[in-house]
């Protein structure tokens, strides 16, 4: 790999750190999920550093194209990544639902004590 695209990718992978870590300053992501990102990003410059680790690792796996095994692992990322997003929608309905239920007694206990 040209030494300029590595420092190109090292800077881009850099940026997006630092705008990991801004926005988990700034309270719009948790510290759970920028976690997440977080090593996700340590992973990338590490493949940017030693990319004989891909190649490696997808020889050992039976891939006959490394960047089979990139397009593979990126796949199941995303799938985890929706998976995690469903799981937290999932719980956030949950909690929405609880929440209204417990406003419509309270307003309905309200009417009653008014009258």
């Amino acid at each position: 790999m040209n030494i300029m695209l590595k420092v190109f990718i090292l800077l881009l992978l850099l940026l997006q750190l630092i705008l990991i870590i801004r926005t988990v300053k700034l309270k719009k992501l948790s510290m759970k999920y920028g976690s997440f990102w977080i090593v996700l990003l340590i992973l990338m410059t590490l493949v940017v550093i030693f990319p004989n680790i891909v190649f490696s690792l997808s020889k050992l796996f039976g891939f006959e194209v490394s960047s089979n095994m990139v397009f593979l692992l990126g796949f199941f990322f995303l799938f985890y990544v929706i998976f995690i997003l469903t799981i937290s929608i999932s719980i956030q309905n949950e909690k929405i639902k609880l929440l209204i239920q417990e406003i419509s007694i309270l307003k309905e206990s309200v009417k009653k004590n008014e009258k």
